[in-house]
């Protein structure tokens, strides 16, 4: 079990009102009730089922000629893509391009085949697409295939001016280090830099990738940021991750201080539900990651934080809640047979969680301000019932000693502000739930000889009244 995000301190004034069921052990076969889970993202595709990489595939090397010179570097770069199995030699291609618009601006077209397929089959591809505020589009596509490497470069629309220019360019050193990211091993989805574009100049800023082998993606990625909503999503063979975060209503973001204050809160309750789930830590990792860059939005002084200071309620309520935009998110591990006795038991893990906020104004102008955050873990395991042996399972009988683990997780916390028909707080909120639930099953030489499902439950609330009553 793990425990609600806390933001706040209220103080012992509060009016408490708590329920809670201490946590059994009983053995029985009764099943969980379904948990009600977080929604994920949306507006999120994999790469290889887009349209923009679709088109980017489509392009050959052997019907396309360049349309501009070839540089000693960029031939260089463009040799070193041709059969390579990463996207980091077209991060360097591409940061090249973006750079050299400072310089020209014109549509260019580079391509070069091999004589020889690539490496096992394997192709990439990458489209990026900058709009800017003017209205003006740049295309950045390129692929590597086994015939060979192309890339284009085009605008659609007016020419980039001189601060369209510089903008685009500035962001080449952040598609390259992308790029090579997801080429490392475990992959790392870093695309802050991406997200810290000049929002006065550029509208806009997405970026596909897919890896195909045999014909099949075995890595994709879709990223999308403007200044109304974030998202990404990734999918390798290890595991999916969706997150995505509304910037509609700029009145929830927090100060820089207070964003990366609740995004260490949040890192700890990630790390927890992965402790608590069995889950593994590089995808973990990643999924940190990506929930900081898309949830940092404060371009405010770097004010510093006192750790472990309360966070206050000031006059306007705002310290009480999270100080990010609402958001969604989602990691899927895919599910592994380690028991080859027991193909029904899969080795699996999930994580949904969710921040929504409303606000309900009354006819006499008073009104309401709710921000409820949600989690779910779905996750199953094996474990030896000797730690010091290390679990192996096989069909022999001898090695079937172990208990299999099912863990169902769901915990809601919600903030409610609460204001007079003046507009002023009246009285700040808390709640929070929490529903765990685990069953463990024991097997010696492959026979089940015990079953426990450990439930806990428990509800708590608490309200703070700031103005003194008529």
């Amino acid at each position: 079990m793990i425990t609600g995000l806390n933001l706040s301190s209220l103080s012992s004034a509060m009016r408490v009102a708590s329920t809670s069921l201490a946590s059994t052990t009983v053995r029985t076969t009764t099943r969980a009730a379904t948990p009600v889970e977080a929604p994920s993202s949306t507006k999120v595709m994999f790469g290889s089922q887009t349209s923009d990489i679709a088109a980017v595939y489509s392009l050959s090397p052997k019907k396309l000629s360049a349309t501009s010179p070839q540089d000693a570097m960029m031939k260089g770069l463009l040799q070193a893509a041709v059969g390579s199995n990463s996207l980091s030699p077209l991060g360097s291609i591409g940061s090249t391009l973006l750079s050299n618009l400072k310089e020209s601006r014109t549509d260019v077209t580079h391509a070069v085949t091999s004589a020889t397929a690539g490496a096992a089959g394997q192709q990439s591809a990458v489209s990026l697409d900058i709009v800017t505020q003017s209205g003006s589009t740049l295309h950045l596509n390129m692929t590597q295939k086994e015939d060979g490497v192309v890339v284009e470069l085009k605008t659609d629309g007016e020419a980039l001016n001189d601060d369209e220019a510089a903008a685009v360019a500035n962001l080449g050193a952040s598609l390259e280090k992308a790029l090579s990211g997801l080429g490392q091993n475990p992959p790392k989805i870093d695309i802050s830099g991406l997200t810290n574009f000049d929002s006065s100049v550029l509208k806009s800023v997405d970026l596909k990738t897919d890896i195909r082998a045999d014909d099949a993606s075995v890595q994709s990625l879709n990223f999308h940021a403007s200044t109304t909503e974030r998202y990404v999503a990734y999918q390798d063979k290890d595991f999916s991750l969706k997150v995505s975060s509304d910037l509609s209503n700029p009145a929830l973001a927090g100060d820089y201080a207070q964003q990366q204050a609740t995004l260490s809160a949040y890192d700890t309750k990630f790390d927890k539900a992965r402790s608590t789930g069995h889950g593994d830590r590089d995808q973990m990792e990643a999924l940190k990651s990506v929930f900081r860059a898309l949830n940092t939005t404060a371009s405010a002084q770097r004010t510093a934080i006192t750790v472990g200071a309360d966070i206050r309620v000031d006059n306007s309520g705002r310290s009480q809640l999270s100080g990010l935009n609402d958001f969604s998110l989602s990691l899927t591990q895919t599910e592994k047979s380690i028991n080859p006795a027991r193909d029904d038991e899969k080795d699996r893990f999930s994580y949904q969680a969710s921040q929504s906020t409303t606000e309900n104004v009354l006819s006499d102008g008073s009104k309401s301000v709710k921000q409820t955050s949600r989690s779910h873990i779905s996750a199953a395991w094996h474990e030896a019932l000797d730690p010091s042996i290390p679990l192996a399972l096989n069909k022999m009988k001898s090695s079937q000693n172990y208990t299999y683990h099912l863990l169902e997780n769901d915990e809601e916390s919600t903030t409610t502000l609460n204001y007079n028909s003046r507009g002023m707080l009246a009285s700040v909120g808390h709640n929070e739930q929490v529903n765990n639930r685990e069953t463990v099953k024991k097997y010696v030489r492959g026979e089940l000889v015990d079953q426990t499902v450990t439930p806990v439950q428990y509800a708590r609330s608490n309200v703070l009244s700031l103005l003194k009553s008529a």
